[in-house]
């Protein structure tokens, strides 16, 4: 009887610690959605993956290598780069406030 309640206590604690990280990877999720500029006009070529992001992309920040500057998004179409979907590289640009 002791072994089914240390058991229960041990897949309940586990059960904690999986719904904080889960909730601190969601937050970090949202934070890096919310952080991308989108009053950017440039945006960045990855030589690696052939994608090309806004600079705030969190994609961007994994690359290797440095990337290539581009002064559109059009620019970079043009050099057979594809647009990343995760920060709406190809979408249109929010005017400075």
């Amino acid at each position: 009887m002791k072994g089914n309640k240390f058991r229960i206590l041990g897949i309940a604690i586990i059960v904690a610690i999986l719904a904080v990280a889960y909730q601190a990877y969601s937050t970090s999720v949202e934070e890096d959605f919310n952080n991308i500029s989108r009053t950017e006009t440039y945006r960045m070529g990855d030589h690696y993956t052939g994608q090309y992001h806004r600079p705030g992309c969190p994609k961007l920040k994994q690359t290797y290598g440095g990337g290539k500057r581009f002064e559109s998004a059009t620019a970079a179409e043009l050099e057979g780069y594809a647009a990343c979907k995760r920060c709406d590289a190809a979408g249109p640009d929010e005017p400075a406030k």
